[in-house]
Parts: structure tokens; sequence; C-alpha cells
């Protein structure tokens, strides 16, 4: 679909024109402009202006909106066209990138024209907020902050997800010792084995932070995500946890970015990727900030220079095996770190 018009609507003009028996130089007189650039308007040579629209929306009762929309749908197509020539896609690829069938169950995603593949993508688009695909894959924009995720797509669509689901909530004011009372409830929480999604949102909500669990889609890597929206925290992590030391890591990770990269956070979103390594600075001061919070250094060197192993918790037996001293196969582990019913 290379489109080498400057405008859509203009084809619809000139078949409305035509049906209705209206000369060109009558109707171009009506809306303002000379028979010439009303020809190129109908031939797609020239671009519709503002006042264009409004005077071609005028004369022919055809809602402003109407026209608008044709237009943008054909600016955003043009884009979409440029992005799959520049990289070699079909419009096919470029749709299972975004997992479009996943994302239209799990997201509730509605596509206008299923059988159309540009009003598809069109529609992810609109999901995403932006109008070019090649936004996307932008480093350090208020999408896709610094990370190696090989799956930038899935990343974005998970990232507005939750972004959707935050803007539902109303905070209180945020201060930065309220991330000790989050620590103590989480921890009181882990301890009795006890997950509750609503009522963390709460306790986040109370305490001034957004927060968000949702599932991501198939073949995404993320762990969870930390950004600031409007000078105000919000935490995101996903649905695949299993285990409540795993999920409140996860979420503790995050807290910890609150605590020590809220600035940096204003520029994007600082994005935690499941099972991988970081070398990033700011990751693995997180990590040791998580994992104090779990259980403080001192006692933790204590457990392992005694070798006591007799009275473990869901926090104690993580740490034991995020730092190899037993498997995460082993009865240990999975006794004391429960799969969350």
């Amino acid at each position: 679909m290379m489109n080498k018009r400057l405008n859509e609507f203009g084809k619809e003009l000139g078949e409305l024109l035509e049906f209705q028996k209206i000369s060109i130089n009558d109707y171009a007189e009506r809306i303002g402009t000379t028979p010439k650039n009303l020809i190129d308007i109908i031939e797609g040579r020239v671009a519709l202006s503002f006042n264009m629209i409004c005077n071609i929306a005028f004369i022919s009762e055809i809602p402003v909106n109407y026209i608008f929309n044709v237009e943008e749908s054909f600016r955003v197509d043009n884009n979409i066209d440029k992005y799959l020539k520049d990289n070699n896609l079909t419009t096919r690829k470029l749709m299972n990138k975004f997992n479009y069938k996943e994302l239209s169950e799990k997201y509730d995603v509605d596509y206008r024209d299923e059988r159309n593949d540009y009003a598809i993508l069109e529609d992810i688009l609109k999901y995403l907020r932006i109008i070019n695909p090649s936004l996307i894959y932008k480093q350090d924009n208020h999408i896709f902050y610094k990370s190696k995720n090989d799956k930038p797509e899935l990343l974005a669509l998970w990232l507005e997800r939750c972004y959707r689901v935050v803007q539902q909530q109303e905070i209180k004011e945020y201060k930065k010792d309220n991330i000790e009372n989050i620590v103590k409830f989480i921890k009181e929480e882990a301890i009795n084995n006890r997950f509750d999604k609503e009522k963390l949102i709460k306790v986040f909500n109370e305490n001034g932070i957004f927060l968000a669990i949702e599932p991501d889609l198939k073949g995404a890597k993320i762990r969870g995500a930390f950004r600031v929206l409007n000078n105000k925290p919000a935490i995101y992590i996903t649905t695949k946890h299993k285990r409540y030391a795993d999920v409140y890591f996860a979420l503790l990770h995050e807290l910890a970015h609150c605590k020590s990269d809220f600035n940096r956070a204003k520029s994007g979103s600082i994005v935690s990727l499941e099972n991988s390594i970081s070398e990033e600075d700011y990751e693995i001061k997180a990590d040791k900030t998580a994992l104090n919070w779990m259980v403080d250094d001192k006692k933790y060197s204590d457990i392992i220079k005694n070798k006591d192993f007799s009275s473990l918790d869901c926090f104690i037996v993580y740490r034991l095996a995020k730092d190899k001293y037993i498997s995460y196969n082993s009865k240990l582990y999975q006794v004391n770190n429960k799969i969350i019913k």
C-alpha cells in the first residue's frame, strides 16, 4: 500500500460531486478555492488544510470529525508503510510482533476491522498513543527505557496497559519515608503467606504510590518497572510470579528504585527483566536493597555462617537460592516459599 497521494478524502469528495452532479467550478466557488486547486484535492496532489476541511464540511454537511479521521488514518498508514519498507516487513509480520490476537483477548483491545491489517495496526498504535511504529524503538523515551529486552513491542504494550490501570487510581501524598511503611506491610504479608492484590494496591496508594499488577504478553521477559507520572511514583509488576517471595522481591526491587532512582525515572521507565543479570549499577543496587529488606544482611550472614536452616521463611530461602546456597528445586525451597493460590 505505497500511497503517493497527499490526502485521502479527495477521492470521496470527487465521488460525491459526481454522484450529486455538481460541477467543479460551482463547488470550488462555494468552498472558496479555485477549480484547479479543487481538482488537485480530488486527485490527491495537495494536502487538505484545516480551513479547507471546515469549508467542505460546512458546504457538504459532512462532519468535520469524519474528514479528520479519514486524513488521520491516511497519515498513520503512510507512517506504517514507510516503517514496513525501511525494515523489510509485511503488515502481518509487524502485527505478529505485537501478539495482536493475544493483545485483543488479554488487554481488551477492540479492532474496528479484523479483516484489514492496516486497521488493526492503526488500532494498536492508537492503543499505544503513538502515530508511528518507529517511536516504540527509540531509546530513552517515555515508552522504552534502557533495556536489553528483545521484544520492545510487548514491553511497550505492557507499560501502556499498566499506565491505563493506574490512571484509575487515586493516591495520597508521597513521602520518601512512606517506603518503610510499605516494606513493613510486605514483610508481614510474606511471612504469613498472604497475597491480596487489591489490598496491596490500596496500601501503595495510601502511601502515595501507583501500583499495577498486570499480566504481560507471551514471550515477554518483563519482571517489573518503575516510572514517575507527573512527579508521582508508579510501580508495575507482572503476574508471572507464582511464589510469595518471588512476587514480593519484584515489588521490593521496584520500591528500591523508588527510593534511589526517582529523578532518573522522570525521563523514562526503568525496566527490570525476568532472569536477567544487569550490569547497570542502579539495578545491582536495587537488588541488594530488596534482598536486605527481605532479610537483613547481619541476620543473613549469621544464617550462612552457622548453617542454621532450621527456622526459615520464604524470604530467607529465596535469598539462599538466589545466592546458590540451596537449589530452587530443593524441598527446603519448595516448602518454605509456597506457590500463591
